[in-house]
């Protein structure tokens, strides 16, 4: 599981997360919820050590996270997945994914690892020889999380999975990171502003609001919150 104690991280003068408290369990879903601003990709970069903790601690496994180099992240199996869709547009879909596949220190993707996510996302399997700016805005999202899965992480962090996505896209995405959790345990970590899709697949929700966390509970009572949601969650 990742464990985040105490967590707090500045930009600057703006304390952009403060005595952050939580745990993301194993083989489960942890949707991070809040408005713009409330601090939920500065808690993703700050656990992956992309931005540098004030104070407080993120563990996995019971190792440090925010005092490990970036870079190190795929060996531990920790896959982050930042919002924006990025992808190195002058390079194929599958010499995209293949850089995913080098994470982990296991050398030259495999053709095994590469049809497994050919599998998973079909649209991606039907552009594998397109180079990759030619894909539309949910064939990248597609792509990315295709490649944070080359590397077989046991953790992964997404942020911001559904920005911008036909409400069709997104119903796919989360039907297949919760395909993942069931069968083969991953554990997720989700950051999402559309907080009704994100706690019909979570476990668990963080509710942060100004960089602090107001509510940790199960998926189920933050959604039957009604006063909570209409505060923080916008529906």
């Amino acid at each position: 599981m990742i464990e985040v104690r105490e967590l707090s991280a500045s930009y600057g003068a703006v304390h952009a997360l403060r005595d952050v408290t939580f745990t993301a369990p194993t083989g489960e879903v942890t949707a991070v919820l809040g408005a713009n601003g409330a601090g939920k990709t500065t808690l993703l970069r700050t656990i992956t050590g992309l931005v540098r903790a004030r104070s407080g601690s993120a563990t996995y496994d019971g190792r440090e996270l925010t005092r490990t180099a970036p870079e190190l992240m795929p060996r531990l199996g920790i896959a982050h997945v930042p919002e924006g869709r990025g992808v190195i547009t002058e390079l194929t879909v599958e010499e995209n994914l293949r850089l995913g596949g080098l994470g982990r220190g296991r050398g030259k993707a495999g053709a095994a690892q590469l049809e497994r996510v050919y599998g998973l996302f079909p649209a991606v399997a039907d552009r594998r020889t397109a180079l990759a700016h030619t894909l539309s805005g949910g064939e990248r999202q597609m792509l990315v999380l295709g490649r944070a899965l080359m590397a077989e992480p046991d953790v992964l962090l997404l942020d911001e999975p559904s920005l911008g996505l036909a409400p069709r896209i997104v119903a796919q995405m989360f039907e297949l990171v919760q395909s993942l959790v069931a069968d083969e345990g991953l554990t997720v970590l989700l950051v999402e502003q559309n907080a009704r899709s994100a706690l019909s697949i979570a476990h668990r929700g963080v509710v942060l609001n100004l960089g602090r966390v107001v509510v940790d509970d199960r998926a189920e009572v933050l959604a039957g919150d009604d006063q909570l949601r209409h505060a923080y969650l916008g529906f």
